[in-house]
């Protein structure tokens, strides 16, 4: 597997204020390996490379090659494969949430929670397909409804446990703050446990900034700016029709009632990037459905390019084959979008203050920890000069 890297994140602060911010990323261009390969190799490969959302890593990998192969799509096993995508989603976002969740509250991590969602997690895809193959060029579906759904109920009382205890439907409910603080009232699990902190320090509007969502992104647009552009400058900091933009859970959810109600107040504040998440955990696993506009494709002349939508954001894969066999190959994570040195996160970061530099170091660590890098980063505060 790929070394994932690290993210590091320079606060330059003066009177308890960020005057600057430097985000460095050492994550690896990981696409180089895949050079001069095959498309079974690349898939074959690419589950390899990456242990965090692998299973939308190894799907946009799959879309990429079958439309430069010119293949059809295969409308029921890619249904199957964007309810893996959408597990993959709430897994990713439930590990986070009690891995980093209680530790932000002076806690230890659930670990016995821990283990019984990966217990779980390893066995969809069993489930779904034969052999539990389900990102190659001949995959073959095996789906078993029965055990699914009872996989799908035991996630659900797992995730209404440990991170709602017991209160998920009535989290759902909530269409407005009001409706927020009322259950938060009455709850005291993890997620009301960390909501009202976020409350009780004033923090809602925590690393508000001006950067929006990322919007849809036509495929033949996309495709046109990246020939058009400097490829690996792109993928290191990408914008779009030259701005910075961020795709989070956050920019997923930013239509439903409640957190139109909380934007108003708050602006992207930490409360919303909480919330969001929540939502997500919460709604996805009842439905499986949750999240249109998950993947697309474009094709051209031996090129492909997919785009789905990942745990934390867009996930970008672009490919070139010449005479069979990959001649470019370029990925664009979500981290790169919400961690571009202009970007969402950088701006955030710039509007925290506080009355000593351990504040404004817990203040950016919650920050960091909403965005989400998805690997290891690193935090210094350096006075100014």
């Amino acid at each position: 597997m790929t070394p994932a890297g690290e993210i590091t994140l320079e606060l330059t602060h003066r009177a308890g204020q960020v005057a600057a911010v430097k985000i460095d990323s050492t994550r690896p261009d990981a696409a180089r390996v895949l050079i001069g390969k095959t498309p079974e190799q690349v898939l074959s490969m690419v589950p390899l490379l990456f242990s965090l959302c692998g299973n939308a890593q190894a799907y946009a990998a799959l879309m990429a090659c079958r439309a430069a192969l010119q293949m059809t799509a295969e409308p029921e096993a890619d249904a199957a494969r964007e309810c893996l995508l959408q597990l993959e989603t709430v897994r990713e976002h439930v590990w986070r949430i009690l891995l980093d969740w209680p530790v932000l509250l002076g806690q230890p991590a659930d670990k016995i929670a821990l283990a019984a969602l990966l217990k779980l997690d390893r066995q969809f895809k069993s489930f779904l397909f034969k052999d539990g193959e389900a990102f190659k060029l001949d995959s073959q579906l095996q789906i078993d409804g029965a055990f699914l759904q009872t996989l799908l109920d035991e996630l659900t009382g797992l995730i209404d446990e440990a991170i709602f205890a017991g209160g998920r439907s009535g989290f759902l409910a909530a269409s407005n703050e009001a409706h927020l603080r009322d259950w938060l009232d009455e709850n005291t699990g993890l997620a009301a446990r960390l909501l009202n902190a976020v409350y009780q320090r004033d923090w809602p509007a925590l690393g508000s900034s001006t950067v929006v969502g990322l919007p849809e992104l036509e495929p033949a647009e996309l495709n046109w700016q990246m020939q058009n552009t400097d490829l690996l400058a792109f993928c290191r900091a990408p914008q779009w029709r030259g701005c910075c933009f961020e795709s989070t859970p956050l920019s997923r959810q930013q239509a439903s009632p409640l957190l139109a109600d909380l934007h108003g107040r708050y602006g992207n504040g930490l409360l919303l990037r909480f919330v969001a998440v929540l939502m997500e955990v919460a709604v996805i696993p009842q439905g499986i459905s949750s999240m249109a506009g998950m993947t697309s494709a474009y094709a051209g002349d031996g090129l492909g390019l997919a785009q789905v939508q990942a745990a934390r954001g867009l996930l970008i894969h672009r490919l070139e084959l010449r005479e069979g066999r990959v001649y470019d190959y370029r990925i664009v994570a979500p981290t790169e979008w919400n961690f571009h040195p202009d970007g969402v996160l950088a701006q955030g970061l710039k509007s925290l203050q506080a009355d000593a530099v351990d504040g404004l170091r817990q203040q950016a660590e919650w920050l960091i920890n909403a965005v989400d890098p998805c690997v290891q980063y690193r935090l210094v505060l350096t006075p100014e000069n």
